[in-house]
């Protein structure tokens, strides 16, 4: 895309809004950024925008967004928001923050979605790369923009490093003719169904990230997940993911062994040597792998990152241990599935807590996953709600964190495990799903009396 000279509108001056305009006004296109939250208007943040040629306006859409030859959307803004309808009745297009990005890309893009597990292979697959020796860069959704990534490249001088971009089904609605290299679908369950109109609409959506590829491109597919072999058809070269070793696969978990395919035939690592525990990880370490063996020449790097890669904050993570009770934040367990996957990665009598904002959710589809040893512990605005539903497991409402958690320690035992998997939004307690998990990682360095819970 020809950008100098051009006019471009960013709405919303989130993270990934400010990286974009500055990408777009370091291309000499003319920038405006439009916000409606005031709050966001801040003394550092006009610096920033003085600093590189951006103008700014907060608390307001004006007519001025109409003057626009395309509008940068931020992935916070609804789809059905009256100015995104006004600029398609003005035939004025709407992109993905994601696609200015890759406008500017000079080397390879692997991007990553799913309802759970994009953080964490996002990471390891740029671990995988880097500890290969090949420069990589994690970025989209998790850590900073696909924008920043790009823009710090650009302005250091040096070669782009390869992108390994996070992206969210939000940042999937706007795409027009972004085109990664390789595509991951690691799996499709319900979630933000406040946001779709049905489950199809959201998984369709996550399926978008396939689109423009060709059959010079590929596309790492778990073929577990009934939805994404229903729905993710693509022209890319497939390559399938699976526990059963599918003859086109290039990684996959055999038995006590993770095996992995390079030029000259399949390698193994023990599964005892990995760091990264749980049945969803397998998953995400398969498709981590299968991603990055057209780069690689062969294992080392990949077996090195597995046997030094600890799991991302948040997400199943080791919180401490007292009395032989353990102690695991999964706060960034925010849906159905997550959950499952969580519960399905230890043995009962389990100490689970749940709760927080809902997300149109069904909480008896943990049912079959639960035995009559586990206790629940709820919090949040969905407490009610899930009592309801999981009412044979006799829940017990908790108001907040911190009940739950000492609740649960001293009904635990020796051997059992506490975990926080809520299944829920954080957003009715907490700012997000961090402060939600770090909250939760004091408290139980109250209990455990240990500084270092890592």
């Amino acid at each position: 895309m020809h950008v100098t000279g051009k006019n471009v509108c960013v709405l919303g001056a989130g993270r990934s809004g400010i990286s974009a305009a500055i990408l777009l006004a370091k291309q000499e296109a003319r920038v405006l950024v439009s916000e409606l939250n005031t709050s966001l208007e801040t003394s550092d943040l006009l610096a920033i925008f003085r600093e590189n040629g951006v103008r700014w306006e907060f608390g307001r859409h004006s007519t001025a967004i109409y003057e626009s030859d395309f509008v940068i959307l931020s992935p916070g803004i609804p789809p059905n928001a009256p100015i995104l309808r006004e600029l398609e009745l003005r035939d004025i297009p709407v992109y993905s923050e994601i696609e200015a990005a890759s406008w500017f890309s000079e080397s390879p893009i692997i991007a990553v979605t799913g309802s759970n597990g994009k953080t964490t292979t996002t990471s390891l697959i740029a671990d995988m790369l880097q500890r290969s020796g090949i420069p990589a860069v994690a970025c989209g959704n998790i850590g900073h923009s696909f924008s920043k990534a790009v823009y710090t490249a650009i302005v250091s001088g040096s070669a782009h490093p390869m992108y390994v971009a996070e992206i969210s089904s939000f940042q999937l609605e706007t795409i027009r003719e972004f085109h990664p290299n390789v595509a991951v679908i690691l799996n499709i369950t319900p979630d933000h169904l406040d946001r779709y109109d049905s489950f199809l609409d959201y998984a369709l959506t996550k399926c978008r990230i396939l689109i423009n590829q060709t059959n010079k491109d590929l596309a790492v597919l778990n073929r577990d997940d009934a939805v994404i072999n229903a729905h993710a058809g693509t022209a890319a070269l497939v390559i399938p993911v699976s526990r059963e070793k599918l003859p086109d696969a290039v990684a996959c978990f055999d038995g006590e062994h993770f095996s992995f395919k390079t030029g000259s035939g399949w390698q193994q690592l023990p599964r005892k040597d990995i760091r990264l525990f749980g049945i969803h990880n397998e998953y995400n370490i398969a498709c981590a792998a299968s991603a990055v063996s057209p780069y690689v020449q062969d294992h080392e790097g990949v077996f090195a990152s597995l046997r030094n890669f600890s799991a991302i904050p948040h997400r199943i993570e080791f919180a401490g241990e007292t009395g032989n009770i353990r102690f695991y934040n999964d706060s960034k367990g925010t849906n159905i599935d997550a959950v499952i996957m969580a519960v399905r990665s230890f043995t009962s009598p389990l100490h689970l807590i749940l709760g927080g904002r809902d997300k149109n959710n069904d909480f008896t589809a943990l049912t079959p996953y639960l035995s009559e040893k586990d206790k629940i512990y709820l919090i949040g605005e969905c407490a009610e709600k899930i009592r309801q539903q999981l009412k044979e497991f006799a829940p017990q409402l908790c108001g907040d964190l911190e009940t739950a958690v000492l609740k649960a320690y001293r009904s635990a035992h020796p051997g059992d495990a506490v975990l926080l998997s809520p299944a829920c939004a954080s957003y009715d307690q907490y700012k997000n799903y961090e402060e939600r998990g770090d909250h939760f990682k004091r408290i139980v360095k109250n209990i455990t009396g240990k500084d270092d819970v890592s």
